[in-house]
């Protein structure tokens, strides 16, 4: 603040102020809400590994061909639920 300048007084009714708080944080809301998708933001993701990405898609690949198959090692979601229910059902 400049030392030569007066301060000021502003004078607001408590109606215009609450207005005012209301109108600040819906916008920070708004304006900050635009921002939580995933899709805008892949900070989470780390920088590109290309030789990583391969790695991870060949075991995923090897693991669905296994589970295809021997389904021995695999549960249907049909399976899984039942025996979540039994799971349930017992006291």
């Amino acid at each position: 603040m400049n030392p030569t300048s007066t301060p000021a007084t502003i004078t607001v009714n408590l109606t215009d102020l609450e207005n005012l708080i209301r109108r600040v944080v819906r916008e920070e809301l708004t304006r900050q809400s635009r921002n939580l998708s995933i899709l805008d933001d892949w900070s989470h993701e780390g920088p590109e590994d290309p030789a990583g990405d391969e790695q991870l898609l060949r075991e995923a690949v090897e693991v669905s061909e296994r589970y295809r198959v021997d389904k021995s090692g695999g549960k249907t979601l049909e399976e899984y639920e039942a025996e979540l229910n039994q799971t349930d059902r017992q006291p």
